[in-house]
């Protein structure tokens, strides 16, 4: 394994923390502090060099930006040593989603594994690497997949670190790696590239794991037993390399894997089939194009339709189209169904092994295989109506043929559609769907670092807390505890800074200003007095032509400056600072009496004022 001893983000705290806050897309200074923050609580010390933040949405590459690849890199230079950190972000939305289908399932695409060793590069630019500066790839979810795919095809990082990563799928390698695809083609002596999916998954997965056991020494992971893509990672497809620390997050219920075991490889395979074949439509004409390619329709034939009257008026205008909306959907419905029963098959061994392993009720169970039984249902009678329908067209006979596909326009509208719709609410309202949650949070961080507990410190989200052992077990977020110190302090220190500012405006303006214009007066008194001939003209003005002027006595009268005196008010502002930083050195010191003096609270609090 390669020695990243002086790896300044070493632990597998700092980096799962960092890797979450990642996803709250924080913008550069924000990000900055929070990792010195973040060091400081997980080191006690201060983190001494200079951090530069570079975002994948400041790149102009194209290809980064077409794949919906997001990430940010980190890079830190303490003078004597500098590495950079890259965050691959996890799925996000509905693209993600897609990709995850073509990519990982299907195994049709690497893309955003290319943008990841494309942005890499462009980040290492941006900074001026050198190349013996460390590279760490950080990662959660899909991320783990794209920095893990990336690093295999590509030699992208020196060292990979996860947590609950989606696992690299030796179908995807193929697509992303020339050399794993020669050493394929090689070894099981297939002929074109979709041979690869008709290899005994188990012999391909043992290739794979034997063809990259070097690199593995350099990927490190952290993964929940209860998290579902650890889960997905033992069917067909996906391989787990690396050096792995296995926690428990869950010990209430077991872990989804055995069940995921316990799925028959052809049921996976059905499964791959459907996204093989939504992934290759697709990239001709997008989701929609995938659809069609399933069902046999384009979903977008019938924008802008609503109800009995519009679908009726839309055949009468489109009878051509609607002809082969028909055939097209019984043509692709069947194979649809065959792949789909499968699936529906296991329906029981499914819900069983979720009740069982307590992650839903019995009643959930039993709606569950209720419903998807009358989702299967629905779905085959749709097909016989479907092919009773082409029968009617076939026989020739236009009227009868107008008939029937009212009738099947109606039915499928009311019956199927509305049937189906029921259905889904049901579900629904039975809470399976929440109930399921429990999957969802085993798969985020913050059940992870609260595994990863260890002494007086746990973690609430991913803000640390210390558990006070002097007396009574009181539980402290000292995440939050710092960061309302030390925001805190900057914002009375800016109050009483504006404050000061305002006193000297007020001097300047008033004070000063009064007595600059009141000394202008005086020397002009002064000027009339000394020279009072050069002021005769003004008696000109009042038709005193034939006098002079001897001499000019002014007597002048300043009155004093009324409501000038804002001491009080500026006094008033002084003590309303100084009564919040006297709150929060309180809050501070009632805090570090609830520690003892080795766990160092006092000196959290002093260097939280330095970041």
């Amino acid at each position: 394994m390669k020695d990243l001893a002086n790896s300044l983000l070493d632990t597998p705290e700092i980096k799962s923390r960092l890797i979450d806050i990642e996803y709250g897309n924080l913008e550069a200074d924000k990000l900055e502090d929070y990792i010195r923050q973040l060091y400081l609580e997980e080191t006690g010390e201060l983190l001494d060099g200079e951090i530069s933040i570079y975002n994948s949405s400041e790149s102009t590459n194209e290809t980064i930006a077409d794949s919906d690849y997001n990430g940010t890199a980190i890079h830190i230079n303490t003078g004597n040593h500098e590495e950079m950190y890259v965050i691959s972000q996890g799925t996000s939305d509905t693209n993600d989603w897609l990709y995850n289908l073509k990519s990982m399932l299907a195994g049709k695409t690497a893309d955003q594994a290319k943008a990841t060793d494309n942005f890499v590069r462009e980040a290492s630019n941006h900074f001026n690497l050198n190349e013996s500066t460390d590279i760490t790839g950080l990662s959660h979810s899909l991320g783990h997949n794209n920095n893990t795919i990336a690093y295999l095809s590509y030699g992208t990082f020196d060292e990979v670190f996860s947590v609950n990563g989606a696992q690299p799928n030796y179908y995807e390698l193929y697509v992303a790696s020339t050399e794993f695809r020669r050493a394929v083609i090689k070894e099981f002596s297939i002929l074109n590239d979709n041979d690869i999916y008709e290899i005994p998954p188990k012999e391909l997965h043992d290739f794979a794991m034997e063809y990259y056991k070097d690199k593995g020494e350099n990927i490190n992971q952290v993964i929940s037993k209860d998290d579902p893509l650890y889960a997905v990672s033992v069917v067909r497809g996906f391989f787990t390399l690396g050096n792995i620390t296995m926690i428990d997050t869950n010990p209430d219920v077991p872990g989804l894997r055995e069940m995921m075991a316990g799925v028959p490889d052809e049921v996976v395979r059905d499964f791959q089939k459907l996204a093989i074949d939504f992934t290759i439509a697709s990239e001709k004409g997008g989701t929609n194009g995938g659809i069609e390619e399933l069902i046999g329709v384009n979903p977008s034939a019938f924008d802008g339709l609503d109800g009995k009257a519009n679908y009726i008026g839309y055949y009468l205008f489109h009878p051509g189209e609607v002809d082969t909306i028909i055939r097209s959907l019984n043509d692709k419905v069947p194979s649809l169904i065959n792949q789909l029963d499968s699936i529906t098959e296991n329906k029981d061994t499914i819900f069983n092994s979720l009740y069982e392993a307590g992650y839903i009720t019995k009643d959930q169970k039993d709606i569950m295989i209720e419903e998807i039984g009358i989702l299967d249902k629905e779905i085959n009678e749709l097909q016989q109506l479907l092919e009773r329908n082409v029968e009617v067209r076939d026989t020739g006979n236009p009227f009868a043929s107008f008939g029937g596909d009212i009738a099947l326009v109606v039915k499928l509208l009311n019956d199927h559609m509305g049937t189906i719709k029921e259905s889904l609410q049901r579900i629904q309202d039975g809470g399976i769907i929440d109930n399921l949650h429990k999957i969802v949070e085993s798969h985020g961080i913050p059940e992870l670092l609260s595994a990863m507990s260890k002494g007086n410190k746990s973690y609430l989200g991913t803000d640390m807390v210390f558990t006070a052992t002097n007396g009574d077990p009181i539980k402290v977020n000292i995440s939050a505890s710092l960061r309302l110190y030390r925001e805190g302090t900057i914002v009375l220190e800016e109050k009483l800074a504006t404050v000061s500012k305002l006193e000297e405006a007020i001097h300047e303006e008033l004070a000063v200003s009064f007595k600059e214009e009141k000394l202008k007066v005086m020397a002009e008194i002064n000027q009339i007095e000394a020279s009072p001939a050069s002021y005769a003209s003004f008696l000109e003005e009042y038709k005193y032509p034939l006098y002079k002027v001897k001499s000019v006595s002014v007597i002048e009268t300043f009155l004093p400056l009324r409501n000038a005196n804002l001491d009080e008010e500026i006094d008033q502002l002084k003590r309303s600072a100084e009564s919040g930083h006297t709150y929060i050195e309180t809050y501070r010191k009632a805090i570090e009496d609830l520690f003892q003096e080795e766990d160092n609270i006092s000196q959290l609090f002093d260097f939280s004022r330095r970041i």
